[in-house]
Parts: C-alpha cells; structure tokens; sequence
C-alpha cells in the first residue's frame, strides 16, 4: 500500500483535484493495481490523503522503482504547497476488522 500526504496551494484545491483524476488514470493502467481512494481534511481543506493498493509489495515497489511513480503524479506537481510526503506500508490482514463488527454484551 502507498499512503501519500499532499498539501496543495491555498485556493487551488479544485485544479489540484481534477489533476488528481489524471494521476488516477495513470496509476489504474499499472500491473498489480488494486485500489485509489482519496480523502480531503475536514479542518485544513487544502490537505489530502491518497492510498493506492497493490496485488502485492512486489508490484508497489516495481512501480515505485521504474520512474513511473514520479512520472504519474506529476500533473499535480504545479498545485503542490510541499512534496509529496509517500510511505509503502504493508496490510496486516489479521488485524483489521472483519465482518459486522458490532458489540452487543459488554459483560
């Protein structure tokens, strides 16, 4: 899983989020992608999260070490307040919550 942390330019979030799109486009065509999902703060509108999912950490990181990752999010680089701040993390399938989750005896 890549999980990336954008902060984009005062009053540029509209144009920051239709490059976005772009980026989306170009990351949907690579081997091993599974899921992009993008999230927008609540208090600080101008930042945003990105996670995109891979097959497996193989795919994440031939992505990551053929260029191609610089290449598919520079369309956002204009609307950018600081780099991309990226971390490649692991899913931990076991412990993550499955099924209907819901506590109904406490004792």
């Amino acid at each position: 899983m890549q999980r990336v942390e954008i902060a984009v330019r005062d009053g540029q979030e509209a144009a920051f989020e239709a490059a976005v799109c772009e980026v989306r486009q170009q990351v949907f065509m690579t081997r091993g992608f599974r899921d992009f999902t993008v999230a927008q703060g609540v208090e600080e509108p101008g930042t945003y999260m990105v996670q995109v999912l891979w097959e497996t950490a193989d795919e994440l990181l031939e992505f990551t070490g053929s260029g191609r990752f610089e290449r598919c999010w520079a369309p956002v680089e204009p609307f950018l307040a600081r780099s991309l701040r990226v971390d490649h993390l692991v899913e931990r399938h076991g412990l993550g919550l499955q099924g209907p989750g819901v506590l109904t005896d406490l004792a």
